[in-house]
């Protein structure tokens, strides 16, 4: 049995003793990342309901797996995206600011639910651990990237705050429900999906070099 609650609680007082600590950003950064996870402490419940309720109701019978594809997606990303949201709201930040503790979030979320998964099934498998930790772990931090780069397009574009807003969580629930779709397949279409991420960090990673390169040029 995996005492969630306990594991949330180890991991999150010595990082709540060190906000106390830090100032500016690294203050800011360390919060969101127990935020993460808190969300990804709450998003267990929540969902083990859902899955539950969902079965119990006739009209819209769901299994276990559909539920990974149809049910999770939706309140992990929703989750992930509320403490951001109120912090874009509250404090009007810059829009680095608002990628940077989307981020923050997201890694948090992403290393709760891996020690979580490698106490439930071992570590004994090395390669097996090293593609949980650069799949799943760097989808949630793709999907944060996701969310807060959306939300600061939004937040610029006044007139489409609210519709920016759903757009940017709409586009990390689906990446979300794809690589657990792809990852729920055998064969060719799973090691796609293991991919999926890597792929996606990388094309973010160029992206943002390309952009630093381009900002360097015009300084000049």
């Amino acid at each position: 049995m995996i005492y969630e609650a306990n594991i949330f609680v180890c991991l999150s007082a010595p990082l709540l003793i060190a906000v106390f600590l830090l100032r500016g950003e690294a203050r800011r950064f360390t919060g969101f990342f127990i935020l993460g996870l808190a969300a990804c402490f709450l998003s267990g419940y929540i969902n083990g309901y859902l899955t539950v309720a969902a079965a119990q109701n006739g009209a819209v019978s769901m299994t276990a797996a559909q539920s990974l594809i149809r049910l999770t997606p939706i309140c992990e990303e929703t989750l992930k995206a509320m403490p951001v949201l109120l912090f874009a709201a509250l404090y009007k930040p810059k829009q680095r600011d608002i990628i940077t503790v989307s981020v923050g979030v997201g890694l948090g979320f992403a290393t709760l639910e891996n020690i979580c998964y490698i106490l439930q099934y071992g570590a004994e498998e090395l390669f097996f651990i090293l593609i949980r930790g650069f799949a799943a772990g760097i989808m949630h931090t793709i999907c944060a990237v996701i969310l807060g780069y959306g939300l600061a397009v939004a937040l610029k574009h006044r007139r489409f705050t609210f519709t920016g807003s759903f757009a940017a969580l709409c586009a990390a629930t689906t990446f979300h429900a794809i690589y657990n779709l792809l990852v729920s397949a055998d064969g060719f279409w799973q090691v796609l999906g293991y991919l999926l991420p890597i792929a996606a960090a990388l094309a973010i990673l160029f992206l943002m070099r390309r952009r630093g390169k381009g900002a360097d040029a015009k300084l000049e």
